[in-house]
């Protein structure tokens, strides 16, 4: 015969506490749209695909891409500032994107993708020798649950303004 310690019994009755509290928040994840910090953004570099993957040095025309945001009349502010060592949050460009087509469908359901060349922009600015400009980029999402704004900081390689 196993006897139980008041120790083990404590053990025991913790362990079946927090299974059962873990039952209904994973029963919350089957739906549409999953609770939590819905959306994330990557940059990609020349040739765009729909790949999930974040490119931190990119040519001078990328993309920015948007998944797995919640459905709804929702739109992201997109804002590029230069990052030491190019400038200090100095603004470079902004711009609005509509991200709630359909539903939140996890990181790799694409929900906008936006082309932009900051060439003009970055003139006035020295490049890294090796690394080129030092950019940040913030999107505020409003409607996503939890933290609606998204940070990504990458580098843009020098290009010829025609």
């Amino acid at each position: 015969m196993v006897t139980r310690t008041g120790r083990g019994r404590t053990l025991l009755v913790g362990l079946a506490s927090a299974t059962a509290l873990l039952v209904p928040i994973s029963m919350a994840y089957a739906g549409g749209s999953p609770a939590g910090d819905n959306g994330t953004v990557k940059i990609d570099g020349v040739p765009f695909d729909e790949a999930p993957d974040n490119q931190p040095h990119v040519g001078c025309v990328f993309q920015v891409d948007f998944y797995g945001f919640d459905k709804g009349n929702l739109n992201a502010t997109v804002t590029f500032e230069a990052q030491p060592p190019t400038g200090r949050d100095v603004l470079l460009e902004k711009d609005k994107i509509f991200i709630g087509e359909d539903d939140a469908g996890g990181g790799t359901d694409v929900d906008a993708q936006e082309t932009y060349n900051l060439s003009p922009y970055l003139l006035p600015y020295m490049a890294h020798p090796q690394q080129g400009y030092h950019v940040k980029l913030t999107v505020k999402a409003p409607g996503s649950i939890g933290s609606d704004t998204k940070y990504k900081t990458f580098w843009v390689q020098t290009c010829q303004i025609s």
